[in-house]
């Protein structure tokens, strides 16, 4: 696998913000490796990037890495009401426009995926390679099948390690969230749920890595295999981890994969330049 030690230095991370005009985008970045289209990790519903921090960390040691509070989550304040996957979409491009970012390795996780997948239909051109961590974008459940199955996986989360995580990060950003961004969390959860992004997938031209837990009740397994079956150029990995948010808790593990698989189109990239 694509994972080896590298200094510290090189792996610490910065908060950034940058004015949309209506909205201020706080991000964190890391990385030294600038000559490389960064990784841009989007975050999952009520949250923030704050719970992915050891995620950004290994990343970083390898690769440089940006990850925005998704506008009117946490610290990206934003008053309005944002109705759709394209909305957010269209945040995210005037993010990369504001930042120069003329292409990009997206990953999203959850929320952050259908997000991705939107983005990812509205510019092919900047999108280098997407990874969709058990992604939202085929609606399965309703919200009253939601409750019991995150209550499952939650109260099963909690005999897992990462005291912090757990106890600290996630509580308090996604209480922020429902306090003070409570209109646009709600609108989000019914996105999450109830909107098909099916008549994308087609659309997505990048090279696409699906990494799902097999024991994901939030958004279950089938939903990975049907979107690999869409995507053009894709391939689904599953993990035994769960549940939902399983890349939190085994860091190493998903990042490792994540670098593997950008490595590996990076990789072909060049090949591909080098015989044109």
């Amino acid at each position: 696998m694509f994972f080896s030690q590298a200094s510290t230095s090189q792996s610490q991370l910065h908060e950034h913000s940058v004015d949309l005009g209506d909205c201020k985008i706080f991000y964190t970045q890391g990385g030294l490796k600038l000559d490389s289209a960064p990784i841009v990790l989007l975050h999952g519903w009520g949250i923030s990037a704050v719970p992915y921090h050891e995620v950004l960390t290994l990343l970083a040691q390898h690769h440089p890495v940006i990850a925005p509070d998704l506008p009117s989550f946490a610290r990206s304040p934003y008053s309005n009401l944002i109705p759709d996957y394209d909305g957010y979409a269209k945040f995210l491009l005037s993010f990369l426009d504001a930042l120069n970012l003329q292409q990009v390795h997206l990953v999203g996780h959850s929320f952050g995926g259908g997000i991705s997948i939107a983005l990812s239909a509205l510019a092919p051109d900047r999108i280098k390679s997407l990874i969709l961590v058990d992604s939202t974008g085929i609606p399965t459940v309703s919200i009253p099948e939601i409750i019991p199955r995150r209550a499952i996986e939650m109260t099963a989360q909690l005999l897992l390690p990462r005291l912090r995580l757990k106890l600290v990060d996630i509580p308090r950003v996604f209480s922020h969230n429902l306090l003070f961004n409570t209109g646009n969390a709600i609108q989000a959860l019914l996105l999450s749920l109830q909107v098909n992004l099916k008549h994308l997938l087609p659309k997505i031209e990048a090279p696409c890595l699906l990494l799902w837990s097999e024991k994901d009740l939030t958004e279950p397994i089938s939903v990975a295999r049907e979107m690999a079956a869409i995507i053009p150029d894709s391939r689904l990995v599953t993990v035994e981890e769960g549940w939902h948010e399983w890349g939190l808790w085994y860091p190493e593990k998903s990042t490792s994969l994540m670098l593997d698989f950008i490595h590996q189109v990076e990789c072909t990239n060049a090949v591909t330049t080098g015989l044109a």
